[in-house]
């Protein structure tokens, strides 16, 4: 039993710390987001902000995608102590049927660094055909 709760105490002591050196003061409202079946054609765009818990400003250094069909965007100016920064991702859906999941990493001048996820299925069915009545 002693042995039992010595390993609970070191893997919960372990978990605590893992978390908590991932996050090093960049406070995230999401780090995924499904989109789920999406149309295939305009691209599939969300924002992910966070909140700088620091008290010092952050910079973001990079937000690299995962491949060349997701783009990212992000706030290039310091966040100061207390404020929102935003990553941009968007994956072209033209021409890729099916389900995606995409990264993006990003990199703060802190030394921090997060994966963001995004997916969904891109769907290839086409609109259904109007009405004999819609046709008017």
């Amino acid at each position: 039993m002693k042995k039992t709760l010595t390993l609970l105490a070191a893997v919960l002591a372990f978990v605590t710390t893992s978390f908590a050196q991932t996050e090093d003061g960049i406070k995230w409202e999401k780090k995924s987001h499904d989109f789920g079946s999406i149309k295939m054609g305009p691209k599939a765009e969300v924002t992910f902000r966070f909140t700088n818990t620091t008290k010092a400003p952050v910079v973001i250094t990079a937000a690299n995608p995962s491949c060349g069909c997701t783009a990212s965007e992000y706030t290039k100016t310091p966040i100061m102590p207390g404020k929102v920064g935003e990553v941009t991702a968007s994956y072209g859906t033209d021409g890729r049927p099916g389900f995606f999941q995409k990264s993006i990493k990003v990199n703060f001048d802190n030394g921090t660094s997060t994966d963001l996820i995004i997916s969904g299925t891109v769907n290839t069915e086409a609109a259904p055909a109007p009405k004999n009545n819609e046709l008017k």
